[in-house]
Formats: C-alpha cells, structure tokens, sequence
C-alpha cells in the first residue's frame, strides 16, 4: 500500500513539473519552487485529508532528496480550510496572492476543490486534485486536473461487476445523504445498473453516525 501511494504521488509531483513549463505558471528564480496545497487539516474530514497531506509530504521529501524539479527543491506551503465550505477560497487566494504559488494541490473533497478551482483557472494556475471526484471539476478549466477516477467511472465499473460478475440482479444501497461523494457514486452506480435490467431501486439513506448505519443495515437485510 505504502508502495502504491508513493507511486500515486510521484504521477501527481511528474505532472506538475509538466505544468510548471507552461507560461503562466513561470515565477522569477529563486532557491525552491513553491507549491500551494489547500487540505482539511481540522473539521469532519481531517482524518482523509491528514492522510492525502502526510503522502504529499512525503513524496516532495523524496523529490527533493533526488534533485528537485527542473534543478530546484520544492517547498511546499499549507493552508487548512478546516473541512468548511467558504475557507478555500480564502485559503486559495492566500497562496496565489501572497505567497505566489506556482501550482496548487488540493482537495480530498470535490465541493471544496471545485470552489477553489475557479480561483486557479482565473489566475492560471495549475491545480491537481488527488481525490475529487465529480466530474464537473476539470471542466471548469484547462489549469484544472485529477489524478483519480471520476463517480460516473467509478459507478460503471461497480454496476458492470455486481452485474457480469456476481450476478445480481437486486442489490440494497446504503447512502450517507451528507456526504456528496456518497450522493453522487450512488446516482452513477444506480443509473447504468438498473440500465441494465437490474432492481437498484431498493435502498436507505443514512446518516454520519455508526448506530444509523447498523439499523438501515439490519433493515435492509431483514427486508431480504
């Protein structure tokens, strides 16, 4: 897993060393690269952004260890937006006005990405997102990427498998209405397997806690 992640990362650090030859992203020389990342340090999901922010720290310790990029270390510059809607523009803003960022990491969430993405495309400034994965998020501009699997990929190939491989043909979907991720690998799950003559129609939505979990679960297999 550790080897995987290093991986992950090193394709994100390649794709940026790409980018920062584009012509917007050119600032005056100097002892490092400065690299924005906005990330939910604090809030509701600290523990997935602790995660992404601890493996983008580690594959720029490595960068730099082996040379740097186009011959200068990396510096990496963090902002927490605390999980909130609201503070990555905020945080975002910082990093390209006053810190003059060359590109832009972040953010575990789509909501979150998508409303810091507009500020970077307007400032062409490259932003990689390392999990966001609504699909309208890299069609806000050309300075806007990804590095992971959109819902509606990630939807088929759930659909495809409970389909081709396991052979269902009904299946109970459990949906954390709070989470937008949730919402949105449901809908894209749901709409190509039921597409496909199956019943998706059964589900329950849930909430953030534990104990919702296990009634809706229970529920569901009591109806079975």
């Amino acid at each position: 897993m550790k080897k995987f992640c290093r991986q992950f990362l090193r394709e994100i650090l390649a794709l940026l060393s790409m980018m920062l030859l584009l012509p917007g992203c050119q600032r005056p020389a100097g002892d490092a690269i400065c690299i924005g990342e906005f990330a939910s340090l604090t809030g509701r999901e600290a523990t997935f952004g602790q995660m992404s922010h601890h493996g983008t720290e580690l594959a720029i310790a490595e960068v730099n260890a082996a040379g740097g990029v186009l011959g200068r270390k990396i510096k990496l510059i963090c902002e927490d937006d605390q999980s909130k809607q609201g503070e990555p523009a905020t945080v975002v803003k910082k990093l390209i006005s006053r810190d003059g960022v060359s590109a832009v990491l972040g953010e575990v969430a789509s909501s979150r990405s998508m409303e810091a993405a507009y500020i970077c495309q307007t400032n062409q400034i490259p932003m990689i997102s390392p999990s966001s994965t609504n699909v309208k998020l890299t069609e806000i501009g050309d300075y806007i990427f990804r590095v992971c699997f959109t819902d509606k990929f990630q939807g088929l190939l759930l659909a495809n498998f409970a389909k081709r491989t396991l052979k269902a043909l009904n299946v109970a979907i459990l949906t954390d209405t709070k989470s937008d991720y949730s919402v949105g690998l449901t809908r894209d799950f749901k709409a190509p397997f039921v597409a496909r003559g199956a019943d998706g129609e059964r589900g329950a939505a849930i909430g953030h806690h534990r104990s919702a979990l296990r009634r809706r679960r229970l529920g569901v297999l009591e109806a079975d």
